[in-house]
């Protein structure tokens, strides 16, 4: 940034800040009343900071600063750039012995390597240039030690505060961008090993969706690791992003599958699949495998339910946040980029978890079953619908498909066996092949009957390819190898014992016998509404390791 910029910010701030207060700092009227939530739910985010030597940048008059001492840390290193402000949080903060107060210019900062375990900014990055991001993002990947934290939260896309501005110097940036620029940082240790950032979680402040119906406020969460090549999760998400699942590429399955859709029937299944639910207003459900978000505001703003979706593509995610401010009850609906696989949340958090067509691409299914568990309320829900395949071994020609897929594909009784194994009661598995195929046919028609269009939208090649997709999945089915399947299940009502719930110490888990192929299916219905709140695989897709895939049936850019 210039001196002309930098003097112009520091304007802005001068005139923003006359009184250091809350309403000042986040620049919005209801700032008192948002903090009381937006805090502490910022601070879980972050996680546990005990013993931690943190670093946080752009701390104003100290809104963090107090509780990050009082929770622990083992020093505190509060900087801002504004002397009133850093005089403001000395005032109200400099009884705490753990905390450092420090007046400068962040991207100035000097800090000696692995200097801190949590590098922590709120609303910083938005008022530096591209290149100071840059230089910050690499200055913070030197200044934390390997496995320390980098965690910042920024206001993207537009204003959300309802203060009145003469100008405003803010970047409200694409959250790709910041993407973009993490994911390029590198610095070298000492050692000559590289350190790079790993994506821990992205997601949007839930506070500011319920409170303002506004998803632009978005937090990230990154890990330091050291190593000679990406860690394995920025590979799958710039595998995910730049092919399989590109922003061209979902806008074509999306043609296909219907408006917010990317997954098998569209609407007429997400319709069918919810309804078994019985989903109750504010009911709290985990969408694993969200995609573009089509699911989840349905289910808002049909039952009136909170919905978090979770996913690993970028591209996906983004696109439902930029739909989300349209879609009715679109504020009940919040989104998260992170691995599922080690997604973290309080016992019993949801009443229902939802999953279309993705836990193909996981292959510690008992593991990702018993995580369910814990996440689920006593009596709560599951529904999933995913690929299967038949219980005879698969031919030399489908085996390939489901190699060269990074698949983990099961029988429907397996799969069903699975859930039981896992801890799940009243387990109905169901083979919907038939349902399946009839889809296929309907989404083929119309995109056959669309041809000009979307040739016209997009290419001869794109189309082709598109059906091509899905006749090889009509002829695997008609081949009796390919199934689908539908799951449902229950928690138990009495809460599961935390070893059970949380899996087993080495991941073992018993035989169970085979799931109940009925047509009944009850759950609890007392399990308490509450008001609140792709997945990464241990396997291989596409020949790019330990990879999250939100399940596009696996041909998407036309790979079948």
């Amino acid at each position: 940034m210039s001196a002309h910029d930098r003097t112009a910010m520091k304007a802005f701030w001068q005139e923003h800040s006359q009184v250091a207060s809350v309403e000042a700092m986040m620049l919005d009227s209801q700032a008192a009343a948002i903090d009381k939530e937006e805090r502490p739910e910022v601070l879980q985010m972050l996680g546990t900071v005990t013993g931690k030597r943190i670093v946080e940048l752009g701390a104003g008059i100290g809104r963090f600063t107090g509780a990050l001492a009082a929770a622990g840390a083992a020093s505190v290193l509060a900087v801002d750039f504004m002397e009133h402000l850093v005089a403001e949080n000395r005032r109200v903060n400099g009884h705490w012995g753990n905390v450092e107060f420090r007046a400068g210019d962040a991207t100035e900062l000097d800090l000696p390597p692995a200097h801190a375990d949590i590098v922590f900014s709120n609303w910083l990055l938005m008022y530096l240039s591209n290149a100071e991001v840059a230089k910050l993002a690499a200055d913070a990947l030197s200044w934390v030690a390997e496995g320390g934290i980098v965690f910042f939260r920024e206001s993207c896309f537009r204003q959300s505060g309802d203060k009145q501005r003469r100008t405003n110097p803010t970047h409200y940036r694409n959250p790709r961008e910041y993407f973009a620029i993490f994911d390029a940082a590198m610095v070298s240790e000492a050692d000559g090993r590289r350190a790079r950032f790993e994506l821990v979680s992205c997601k949007c402040v839930d506070t500011y969706v319920r409170v303002k119906h506004n998803q632009n406020q978005v937090c990230w969460k990154w890990r330091k690791v050291v190593c000679d090549a990406l860690p394995g999760s920025v590979e799958m998400r710039k595998f995910l992003d730049t092919q399989q699942y590109s922003t061209a590429g979902i806008l074509k399955y999306e043609r296909v599958f219907g408006d917010g859709f990317v997954s098998t029937g569209g609407i007429d299944t997400t319709r069918e699949f919810v309804a078994m639910l019985d989903l109750r207003a504010n009911e709290r459900v985990l969408d694993v495998g969200c995609g573009i978000g089509g699911g989840d505001f349905y289910m808002a703003a049909e039952a009136d339910a909170y919905v978090h979706g979770v996913d690993l593509s970028v591209n996906m995610v983004l696109l439902a946040l930029e739909r989300a401010s349209a879609a009715r009850n679109g504020f009940k609906v919040s989104f998260e980029i992170a691995d599922i696989t080690t997604y973290e949340a309080e016992r019993g958090s949801y009443d229902v978890i939802y999953s279309r067509d993705t836990i193909l691409h996981i292959h510690d299914k008992p593991a990702l079953f018993r995580r369910f568990l814990r996440l689920l309320a006593p009596g709560g829900r599951l529904l999933i619908s995913d690929y299967c395949r038949a219980p005879a071994a698969p031919s030399a020609e489908f085996g390939a498909y489901i190699a060269q897929r990074g698949y983990d594909l099961h029988s429907v009784d397996a799969y069903g066996a699975m859930l039981e194994a896992a801890g799940f009661e009243d387990v109905v598995a169901e083979d919907r092949t038939w349902q399946f195929e009839a889809s296929l046919k309907k989404e083929l028609a119309a995109a056959e009957a669309g041809r000009a269009r979307f040739v016209a939208e997009f290419s001869d090649a794109d189309f082709e390819a598109v059906v091509g997709g899905w006749r090889a999945k009509l002829a695997r089915v008609s081949q009796g190898e390919q199934c689908w399947g539908l799951f449902r299940a229950c928690a138990p009502k009495t809460p599961v014992g935390a070893a059970h719930a949380n899996g087993l110490a080495n991941g073992s888990s018993h035989m169970a016998k085979p799931a109940k192929l009925t047509n009944g299916h009850a759950c609890s219905d007392d399990a308490a509404a509450k008001d609140g709140n792709t997945v990464l695989a241990n396997g291989r897709a596409n020949g790019v390791a330990n990879g999250l895939c939100t399940g596009l049936n696996g041909d998407l850019n036309g790979v079948v």
